[in-house]
């Protein structure tokens, strides 16, 4: 009964902030354009279509579709994002998933209100709610005062009986529900984070819940951040989770204070997760420092993964050298569990990593890094498990220590007329040792080399290019040696001015061993049109056929139809004014020159035309338009004509200063992620040999394949399940840099003067462009601005990058059979 009065409570206080706020500042409305309709619609919509066919037996579909779409659609001061996906994938699982594969979003937007309807994610922080996908509605208020305000309601997780469900294993409905309070102010920010979710122990009629129990969490959280000094950004959250494993448990009387605050159960517990963060910029170079410990079992209901009891520290340095032709970062970390000293054995990891990048000149990059993983276990054994074991040796058990290192080189080389070729080089060594006692004993070692080779050319004249790689790994695991050889060549021809762009390409692959050897030979073709601009059409086929020496030859071909259309700007056609007859009034013609235009008509039609320019100007920082707006309202006020040309000039100078701050701005931003995604191509392929590396060590090892519960060797089964958590581990990073790869592209082969059409970049401007204008006013050097917009802009699309990325199919684009 408590806890539904505190729920009550707790959301009667968010609306009276939300009435708060519509009071406060519903006066904020813009007249003059709100009855102007301005009706477009932006985005894409795309179709997507795959066959597959294998002479081996698996559960992969053989025909899937996927049609998705991003629109949105404006009028007035509204706007209304769409986003929809449907597809048959997960149709033929065999089981209810509880979500849907079918997802319908929408996000209407009108000045500082958005909701959030349908099937969305929301993020307040990492230890509340952390981008867990929801059906329902949500709302983010940011008006343009200190308060903010983020609300979000429904439900997370169907009902799925243990007959339809995954392994049996029975999933309550669950609704939740929160709210993010903000008070922001320049030099610092406060916040309140209140996080709600149950399950419905309704929901399922079950004999047996087969240990699954309906949940209840309630998660509070407050956030503090700072720049009151110079250059120095503080960050603080602390976050306070209670849990009820089951709400069917009796609740507990007489109990502490938090037990009557929270109406705790017996199966209720209170945890706790604390986090600070904070970097120093010290002219270029940038010191951080982290903190984060969260108790064992943390757990949120509103994030779909949790690590929990662990205590680590990070400090973090970057700089740039030698002219900034050198960029180096480093970081040293160190990290530990069994917080509370109850686990039979601890575990301490420490870790540290170097990057450096250097551009030798225009043709000649070479970029590095280094990264050293030490994990120390130590094992508790008691006084009964020495005396009863004569075997047992304390000094081999007690302390066991794991030892990686990873380390990667990469060189490029642009030559050639118009540099129309490019010569890559990328080598990489991975080591890994088990140390016991202060050993390294026979068989506890392994190193993988890898050493790749790529060549592109381009001849202009007749649109051809042509590609060639080479590739050589070498696996040293355990007591197994393995080597692998492979390339690969390709082709590709444009053709129906530049309109189809056809490629082919071939693959072979051979790796020995000590007891297996096998080949893989593939045939893959590419094509894609694009018809008016708008219309995208493309068919890539790709065909493998392997063969090996323990089991039958098999070969697959997939091929997949693509379809995109992007929608630019599709407007209603202006409505017609009828023609206003011609006031008898003597209103002199009045002329302005300024550069090469000339500005004529009545006082009236030259403060029109300046009113037209000021509104159709883009967004800018607030104390620029207004000082923009300033002059305007001064040349409207002016008592005779030739103020009137005094001031006009005036203003129009000011919007040219600041139109071409803009524009510089664009260009800016253009070099800079032209430049950027170089260097993400270029350590593209790094990202993937490690985690082809890592998947080949799984799917290589004995155990790959084995039931668990046919499992005898438990050591070597415990081995296998560390490879695959690691495989996971190098998963993430290599799908957040493609993720980021491929917007960073979509930016750098678009137009200057439509970059600012780009719905993320335009959130980065939202909040960078202000720094921007004050850079240009400090006139710092273009080399200095460019670093600067890159450094800001790489962490916001890393965070995009991971609220956005989901699991899929990985596409190895540099054909590493490993």
């Amino acid at each position: 009964m408590k806890i539904k009065k505190n729920k009550i409570l707790f959301w009667l206080c968010i609306v009276l902030a939300c009435c708060f706020y519509g009071k406060g500042y519903a006066q904020d409305i813009d007249l003059q354009n709100f009855y102007k309709p301005n009706f477009k619609v932006t985005g894409n919509i795309n179709a997507n279509m795959m066959y597959y066919n294998s002479n081996m037996e698996n559960s992969r579909e053989p025909f899937t579709y996927l049609f998705s779409g991003s629109l949105n659609i404006s009028a007035f001061n509204f706007s209304v994002p769409l986003f929809y996906s449907f597809t048959n994938q997960g149709d033929n699982l065999g089981y209810t998933a509880p979500f849907d594969f079918n997802r319908l979003s929408i996000m209407p937007k009108y000045k500082w209100v958005k909701a959030y309807i349908g099937n969305v994610s929301m993020t307040f922080s990492p230890y509340t709610l952390s981008g867990y996908p929801f059906k329902g509605v949500g709302l983010e208020l940011t008006p343009n005062s200190p308060f903010k305000v983020s609300l979000m309601g429904g439900q997370l997780l169907k009902a799925v009986s243990a007959e339809n469900a995954s392994g049996g294993i029975p999933i309550y409905q669950r609704f939740g529900y929160g709210a993010k309070v903000g008070f922001e102010k320049a030099q610092y920010k406060l916040g309140w984070i209140g996080f709600y979710a149950k399950d419905d122990a309704s929901s399922l009629n079950m004999v047996n819940d087969n240990g699954v129990t309906p949940k209840e969490n309630f998660v509070n959280s407050l956030i503090f951040s700072t720049s009151v000094v110079r250059n120095l950004n503080l960050n603080v959250e602390y976050a306070l989770s209670v849990l009820t494993d089951d709400t069917r448990s009796e609740s507990i009387s007489g109990g502490g204070f938090r037990d009557k605050i929270f109406s705790g159960k017996e199966s209720t517990s209170y945890m706790n997760a604390f986090n600070v963060n904070f970097d120093y910029n010290i002219q270029k170079s940038t010191v951080g420092l982290t903190y984060e410990r969260i108790d064992p079992n943390y757990n949120t209901l509103g994030a779909l993964y949790f690590n929990n009891d662990l205590e680590n520290i990070a400090l973090r340095f970057a700089r740039p050298f030698y002219q900034d032709k050198i960029t180096v970062s480093t970081s040293l970390g160190f990290q530990k569990d069994d917080l509370e000293k109850v686990k039979k054995q601890d575990t301490k990891r420490v870790v540290g990593s170097i990057n450096m990048n250097y551009r030798v000149t225009d043709q000649i990059n070479i970029t590095g890094s280094y990264s050293n993983f030490s994990t120390y276990t130590n094992k508790k054994l008691d006084q009964f498990e020495l005396i009863n074991n004569p075997n047992v040796v304390q000094a081999d058990t007690l302390d066991y220590r794991q030892l990686s290192q990873n380390a990667n080189v990469n060189m490029s080389y642009a030559f050639g007329k118009k540099r129309n070729q490019n010569l890559n080089f990328n080598y990489s060594i991975a080591g890994q040792a088990n140390e016991q006692g202060g050993v390294i004993r026979k068989g506890q070692a392994s190193t993988v080399q890898n050493y790749n080779l790529a060549h592109t050319v381009s001849f202009l004249a007749t649109k051809v290019a042509l590609n060639s790689s080479l590739n050589y790994t070498k696996n040293e695991v355990s007591r197994n040696n393995n080597s692998s050889m492979g390339a690969s060549v390709g082709a590709s021809k444009k053709l129906f001015k530049d309109k189809l762009n056809t490629n082919l390409g071939f693959l072979y692959n051979n790796s020995q061993g000590n007891m297996n050897s096998s080949s893989v030979f593939g045939i893959k073709f590419n094509n894609s049109y694009v018809m008016y601009q708008r219309h995208n059409f493309g068919l890539n086929v790709i065909s493998m056929f392997r063969s090996s020496t323990n089991t039958e030859k098999f070969n697959d071909l997939t091929a997949t139809l693509n379809y995109t259309c992007s929608l630019d700007k599709i407007k209603l056609p202006a409505k017609k004014e009828p023609k206003k007859e011609k006031e008898e009034v003597l209103n002199p013609i009045l002329k302005i020159n300024h550069k090469d235009k000339t500005y004529e008509g009545t006082r009236d039609e030259i403060i029109q035309q300046l009113q037209d320019m000021q509104s159709s100007l883009r967004p800018m920082p607030k104390e620029d338009s207004e000082e923009l707006q300033h002059l305007l309202t001064l040349t409207t006020l002016t008592p005779d004509d030739d103020s009137f040309k005094e001031k006009a000039l005036n203003y129009l100078k000011a919007y040219d200063l600041n139109n071409d701050i803009l524009n510089k701005y664009d260009n800016y931003i253009h070099e800079t992620v032209k430049s950027l995604r170089e260097e993400m191509v270029r350590k593209d392929e790094g990202y993937e040999n490690d985690y082809v590396m890592a998947l080949g060590r799984v799917n290589k090892h004995k155990m790959h394949g084995v039931d668990e519960k046919d499992v005898t060797d438990k050591v070597s089964y415990n081995s296998y399940l560390k490879l695959v958590d690691r495989k996971n581990k190098k998963l993430q990073p290599l799908m957040v840099h493609r993720w980021m790869l491929d917007e960073i592209g979509i930016l750098s082969n678009t137009p200057v003067d439509q970059l600012r059409q780009n719905e993320n970049l335009s959130a980065f401007n939202k909040e960078e462009l202000g720094d921007f204008f004050k850079m240009m006013k400090e006139k710092k050097t273009d080399a200095a601005i460019i670093e600067e917009i890159k450094i800001k802009l790489i962490p916001f699309y890393h965070d995009l990058a991971v609220k956005n990325v989901k699991d899929g199919e990985v596409d190895f684009k540099f054909l590493k059979n490993n």
